[in-house]
Formats: structure tokens, sequence, C-alpha cells
């Protein structure tokens, strides 16, 4: 139903308007070993002997980072489009296809302009097996861009985004259950989806899911769905608030004049321009920053109570993972471990 091909042209041509070339001046395979054994120290986590040697680090302009994740964007997508067009006629089909392609191929346009790294965890795209080094991606030219604007060192900027993007290695690779079990909550989303509805409902839910920051999409589901989604925003919000919380605490030591970075990367991010909120609100992006924040409270305040030892255990299991009420208030969490 999607044509990749014209998303591709859309989002590329989209992309390059205001590009800048990556600079090749940047050891970031270096950098990459520089953090390993601070995060290491830190959070107690340690990785088989190898891995930053094995793992795929690769400096990518916009265009090569839009080829990657239309895969990505296909894997989630395509079952449902599929599901839901069985016995469509040919003009559903065409015009639900040409109002997809648009939307998908300007997301990724628009996207392919602000993500500075990527970390591919592998459960949404599951290209590696588990346990084995992801593939890391730096939009050098995006980071460049993004240090002029908001004004810190280009340097300083890009140790901070290897930082970030090594806390997610930590994470997936020294525990390899979790990108499986993200796996399995997703698919337990959408593979259900559309079996009964047509396809132009679909179309219409997914392009109002668009400009509802997720809320259409939901309406779509059973109960035991939104059970699925619930526990994945959860786990989602420990992931990305653990690597906030580590990345802070060990940033102050490696990366020069951390805080002021720090504090210059939070206004940026809650100040964008009126057309660029827009779109973060219009595709949902703005939960993921809430996840930010919900998370960070979550880990600084069992840190504060158990340690990172007592952390970690969220690690442990799926079993262990918090509830949605837990990740907003975390003595509920530490309670129900002291029974498992």
């Amino acid at each position: 139903m999607i044509s990749w091909g014209a998303v591709r042209t859309i989002a590329k041509t989209f992309a390059a308007r205001s590009e800048r070339s990556p600079s090749s001046d940047f050891d970031y395979a270096g950098a990459v070993q520089k953090t390993f054994d601070p995060l290491s120290r830190f959070t107690g986590i340690e990785l088989p002997k190898g891995p930053p040697a094995g793992r795929q680090l690769k400096v990518a302009d916009r265009s090569e980072w839009i080829d990657f994740n239309i895969e990505g964007f296909g894997h989630l997508m395509n079952p449902i489009l599929k599901k839901a067009s069985e016995g469509a006629g040919d003009f559903t089909y065409a015009v639900g296809g040409a109002t997809l392609t648009a939307q998908v191929g300007f997301l990724l346009g628009f996207l392919s302009s602000r993500v500075l790294g990527q970390y591919d965890t592998g459960p949404l795209i599951s290209r590696e097996e588990s346990g084995e080094p992801g593939k890391v991606f730096f939009l050098d030219g995006n980071i460049v861009s993004a240090a002029a604007r908001i004004g810190v060192p280009v340097d300083g900027l890009r140790l901070w985004i290897v930082l970030h993007e090594m806390t997610h290695a930590l994470q997936f690779e020294g525990f390899p259950w979790l990108r499986d079990h993200l796996g399995g909550l997703l698919d337990s989303l959408i593979a259900p989806l559309a079996e009964k509805l047509g396809v132009m409902e679909t179309v219409r839910r997914i392009s109002e899911n668009m400009k509802s920051g997720g809320r259409s999409l939901e309406l779509m589901m059973t109960e035991e769905q939104r059970q699925s989604f619930d526990r994945m925003q959860a786990a989602m919000s420990v992931i990305e608030g653990y690597s906030d919380f580590v990345m802070h605490n060990v940033g102050r030591e490696i990366v020069p004049g951390y805080e002021n970075l720090s504090a210059k990367m939070a206004r940026s991010r809650a100040h964008r321009p009126p057309f660029e909120t827009a779109v973060f609100r219009l595709t949902g992006m703005d939960m993921k920053l809430e996840q930010y924040r919900l998370g960070e409270q979550f880990s600084d305040a069992v840190v504060k109570r158990q340690g990172m030892d007592g952390l970690n255990r969220v690690w442990e299991r799926p079993e262990n993972l918090p509830e949605l009420e837990e990740v907003r208030d975390p003595g509920l969490w530490m309670m129900r471990m002291e029974t498992v």
C-alpha cells in the first residue's frame, strides 16, 4: 500500500534542504571506548569482552539514516496495512496508500533533520541477534548544526551524544532479554489492530494518529492490547529515564562543561520553534519527552533509597519492569520488589 520508494524520495528531498556535510575530524570510535569504563563502573553493568570493537559505528548523513529507518517503518506498518487492505477496491487502496506515503515521507524527512544519534536496539527492527553489539548512527552534520544553534562546543556535544547512545548499549547488550521482550509487546499490539477494520478506516485512524500523539491508534485496541501498550510505555519510560540518569552522573566526569551543555540542550528541547513544536505534537514525540522525565525521576528515587544495585533489579527479568503506576510512584515498585 505504501510506496516506500516514494517515501524515500519525499523524505530525502525534504531532508536535503538544510543539511550540512558531516565532519571527519572527530574520533567517534575512540569516544565510544572512552565512555564504556566509567559507564560500567557507575552502573555495575559489565558487557562481554570485545563488544566495542565489534560494534558497527556509522557517521551518517540524513539520506543514509532515512534508508536505514525505512525498513523499521515498514516493519511497523506493513502488517497492519496488509491485513486492512484485504478485499479493498483498487481506488480505495490507491487513495489510502497515497495519503500514508506522503505522511510517512514527510515524517521521516523531518525527523532526519533533528536526530543527532541512534542506537539500533533491535526489538522494533530485529536486525541483530540478541546480545550482539548494535549498530550506532551519528548524524555529524546535524550535531554540528545543533552545537552552533544552541551555542556549545561541537566536540563536547559529540561526546554527549556518544555517552547517551552507549548507555542504551549497556541496557540492551547487557540484558539481551530486553529487546526480545519489547519485540513481543510490539507484536501483541501490531498484529491484531486491523482485523476488523477496512482499509480506509485503518488509514483514517493511522493518519489521525499522526495528528493526535497516539490517541487514535489507542481507539483501535482491545483491552488486552491496551495492557500491552501500557507495559510498553512503562518499559520505555524506565529505559529512557535510566539512560538519562546514568548519563547525567557519568557525564559530569568525562564531558567538559557538561552542566552548561545539558542545560542548553534542555532549553532547546523545551523552547522549540512553533512549527517544530507542532510537528512533535502531531507525531506524538512529546510523549517520549515525558518518558524521559518520569523515568529519570523513578531512577533517582530508587537509587536514593536502594542504590544502583536496587535500581538494576529492573533488568533482571521482564516481571521486574515497573507498571505505569509504579513509574509514577516508585515506592510501589520498591515494595513489590521486596516480595519477589
